[in-house]
């Protein structure tokens, strides 16, 4: 005579549950497999924010984060562990990557953006100038230009400087992938150039003193 089986989805699991203690080494195997992929994949999504990165100095936004796999209610894990730099509310860099001049444009340029992710603002004529001269230090405030109707609930991010223009009107140029003011290249002064104007100076005896006394006293006769 034939056991029947009263309830066959218990008696299922009841079989499953002897074989999983009969064999430990098959759990441990699986264990380690889904840990090693836990890792590739980790790995992976870090790998795709880093492409989105690459081209914007080593700067992303939250929004770009997320939409590359990673939740939102881990970016403050990721600050605290130190693999990203919140630079403004939103913004972040990848601490293994520098802080350039470039990189604090492209951050202050990412914190202009609208709610659909669209970047409003270009850099100013003489953050541009100066970036393209490595001429921009860290001390010095990186000017965007924005349009009409620029609005932000708080206030401006210390190191930005805002310009409210008629945006739409202007020709932009770009710098290093980045928009901006058409602007006139500045001539970086290397210490030889330096050195060499002011030996001509020594060398024709007239120091900056003078060269104005003596524009002082060609203007006096031209009135006599």
């Amino acid at each position: 005579m034939k056991a029947t089986v009263s309830n066959p989805r218990r008696f299922c699991n009841q079989k499953g549950q002897k074989s999983f203690l009969h064999e430990p080494s098959n759990f441990d195997s699986l264990s380690a497999k889904r840990k090693k992929s836990m890792g590739t994949s980790s790995k992976a999504l870090a790998q795709k924010l880093k492409n989105v990165a690459a081209s914007q100095h080593g700067c992303f936004t939250a929004a770009q984060a997320i939409e590359v796999g990673y939740a939102d209610s881990v970016h403050l894990y990721h600050v605290k562990t130190g693999s990203w730099v919140r630079l403004f509310w939103g913004v972040y860099r990848f601490s293994d990557l520098p802080e350039t001049p470039a990189a604090r444009c492209m951050a202050a340029l990412l914190w202009s953006r609208d709610k659909t992710g669209k970047v409003l603002g270009i850099l100013s004529a003489e953050t541009a100038s100066l970036l393209q001269a490595d001429c921009l230090t860290s001390s010095m405030p990186v000017q965007i230009c924005v349009p009409k109707g620029f609005r932000r609930t708080s206030a401006t991010p210390k190191g930005i400087v805002v310009f409210i223009m008629d945006t739409k009107a202007l020709k932009t140029s770009k710098i290093k992938k980045m928009p901006a003011q058409p602007f006139k290249p500045k001539k970086k002064e290397t210490p030889e150039k330096a050195g060499t104007a002011a030996a001509g100076r020594m060398e024709s005896g007239m120091d900056i003193a003078d060269y104005y006394d003596l524009l002082d006293y060609q203007a006096v006769k031209q009135t006599d």
